[in-house]
């Protein structure tokens, strides 16, 4: 295939592009995108998606409980089961009410700070980075940010954030349980995406 240069200045973002073929270097690759239009206790995102490919993942969601004023929860997998104990440390931090969820040596992470409202219409939608999923001298850590309502037109923003504790440094991440503290998942969006390395 012929090389084409292009002079510094020359392209534009505003310019229209048509790629074929594999595009690369992008910085995320699209690994799922899954619908839930059915209530489900639990989401689980395999080793198929979390695995030695990556070693950073972003995780995003959109999703409506079926009970009201409840926590989203997350944990993790290590060797294709989920990892039980008091092994989980996070926080979270309310962004208009200068309010502070900590806890530490508990049995899962927490992705929100106020109680999420399941009205249709409320819910609650997320963003993570994951970390250190293959590291064996790091701990898995995440951090984001995410938005719900609990039964005022007022969303709720929070920033998020946790890690397994430094004792747990060695547990290779293969997979992630997304669920609510109660009922189930009544409908939504999960996506992930790879980062590259």
């Amino acid at each position: 295939m012929a090389l084409t240069k292009v002079r510094a200045g020359g392209v534009t973002l505003s310019d229209n592009f048509a790629f074929s073929g594999t595009v690369s270097g992008s910085g995320m690759d699209l690994l799922l995108n899954s619908t839930i239009s059915s209530a489900v206790a639990q989401f689980d995102i395999s080793s198929t998606y979390i695995n030695s490919t990556y070693d950073d993942y972003m995780i995003s969601g959109t999703l409506q409980p079926t009970s009201d004023d409840i926590n989203l929860l997350m944990t993790v997998f290590e060797s294709g089961s989920v990892l039980t104990g008091d092994k989980y440390s996070f926080e979270a931090a309310s962004n208009s009410a200068s309010s502070y969820l900590q806890s530490n040596s508990v049995h899962r992470f927490g992705l929100n700070r106020i109680t999420i409202g399941g009205t249709v219409g409320e819910g609650i939608t997320f963003n993570i980075i994951c970390h250190n999923v293959n590291s064996t001298t790091h701990s898995f850590c995440y951090g984001g940010d995410s938005q719900s309502y609990d039964g005022t037109p007022t969303p709720v923003t929070a920033t998020i954030g946790g890690a397994l504790l430094p004792t747990e440094r060695n547990v290779v991440v293969n997979g992630l349980r997304i669920s609510f503290e109660s009922g189930n998942i009544g409908s939504g969006i999960i996506k992930v995406y790879g980062i590259s390395k």
